[in-house]
């Protein structure tokens, strides 16, 4: 009996986010209301406050579980592994797919019609993993480089390539992408050239 309730409750959850992620598609958070979610999801509103206080709780609930399967792939291609990692060995593909698998929802959320950062949030729940994870002090990092704006602008531009990719529509494959993070973290600049005005 309890399993079947469990099921239901996922199912009438599932349902809210996905009608939220829809209504996100054609406005601003703050204009939607309860009344839309519920109607437009076939469910009535004491089925609504069963499960949330407010629409935010139903965002916020929304974000959480997306940032866990982000957790999830962000470790898969490393979690049997102990030790040091050659970084061209290493496979990024799941992360990537994991943003193409779930394109509607991050760009959605990456919009101007959320009114709550969550590419902050994103920001910040990959920052952590990667401070929780990787060690690049095992690149034997000069010790006039200071390791922690090191590890920052790692780890940022690893992020910023991330978002960048989602903004341009997933403008490459997730295998090209995978491919390019290796090739861009492994390479050394030695020297540039500066553009003439």
């Amino acid at each position: 009996m309890k399993k079947t309730v469990d099921k239901r409750v996922k199912r009438t959850k599932k349902a809210f986010q996905c009608t939220l992620l829809a209504l996100l598609k054609e406005k601003c958070f703050e204009d939607i209301t309860i009344t839309e979610i519920v109607k437009k999801a076939d469910y009535n509103r004491g089925t609504f406050y069963i499960h949330y206080e407010q629409k935010e709780d139903l965002l916020q609930e929304m974000m959480d579980e997306k940032l866990d399967e982000l957790r999830f792939a962000f470790r898969k291609p490393y979690q049997h592994l102990t030790d040091e990692v050659n970084i061209r060995e290493l496979s990024t593909t799941c992360l990537f797919d994991h943003f193409l698998i779930n394109r509607d929802f991050y760009q959605t959320m990456l919009s101007s019609r959320v009114s709550i950062n969550f590419q902050e949030e994103m920001v910040r729940s990959l920052e952590k993993h990667f401070k929780e994870d990787i060690d690049f002090t095992s690149n034997h990092v000069p010790n006039d480089i200071n390791l922690k704006l090191f590890y920052h602008y790692r780890v940022y531009g690893i992020i910023g390539l991330i978002i960048e990719w989602i903004r341009s529509d997933f403008q490459h494959s997730k295998s090209y992408m995978a491919e390019q993070v290796v090739k861009i973290a492994t390479f050394h600049t030695k020297k540039v050239s500066i553009k003439s005005n």
